[in-house]
């Protein structure tokens, strides 16, 4: 088994990725902001993604690096990856595994980002960029990455088939996607190296 650095385990979607890898037998170093008790495990790192000490403390002795932080209005993204990159390069740890949006997939009828033409649904774009930002620095960073992107993420279960695909999303008429899936992905790209150095989308048939 592996021991893995877990950032945003906390949330949403990350809490499902972490109730599988304990589920796998895996080890997870996690970094959370809040006290927590003791869980099998789990070996708890408190401190924030933006802190460089304490980013360094999670990557440190893990085998694979995943994150399925959020961004907000202070780029949390843009602040914390290149702080992870620069820990994974400390410690030889070469894999990392992100939760983005499909508004950074390639748009279907060009070259730029779903998030900046119309195939977008959303108004606002400021996580969008944020994401783009954390995006092109794991591209150029060497490591071996994948950015897991999902269209509206839902707490229940998917309505509709789940269509995976590289770089742009496998649909224009797109739903929402459910966050047990994604994390489902997440494990998935354990073991499956054709995704290694891409954008994925996921998404479900509208």
């Amino acid at each position: 088994m592996s021991t893995i650095a877990l950032f945003g385990g906390s949330g949403r979607t990350g809490e499902r990725v972490l109730e599988r890898l304990l589920e796998k037998g895996h080890r997870v170093r996690l970094l959370t902001r809040q006290p927590m008790g003791s869980k099998e495990g789990i070996d708890v790192i408190l401190g924030n993604a933006t802190d460089r000490d304490a980013v360094f403390e999670t990557v440190q002795s893990a085998d694979i690096v995943i994150s399925a932080l959020g961004t907000d209005k202070q780029n949390v993204l843009s602040t914390f990856t290149p702080l992870v990159i620069e820990a994974m390069k400390q410690f030889n740890v070469t894999r990392i595994i992100t939760v983005g949006t499909a508004g950074i997939l390639k748009a279907h009828d060009s070259d730029n980002y779903r998030f900046e033409t119309k195939e977008s649904k959303r108004s606002m774009t400021t996580a969008a960029e944020d994401h783009a930002r954390a995006y092109e620095l794991l591209r150029d960073s060497g490591l071996a990455f994948t950015v897991i992107c999902p269209t509206q993420l839902i707490n229940e279960p998917s309505n509709g088939d789940i269509i995976v695909s590289k770089e742009v999303l496998g649909t224009k008429q797109s739903g929402p996607i459910s966050r047990d899936d994604v994390a489902e992905l997440v494990l998935d790209c354990f073991t499956n190296d054709d995704y290694v150095g891409h954008r994925v989308g996921i998404t479900t048939e509208s």
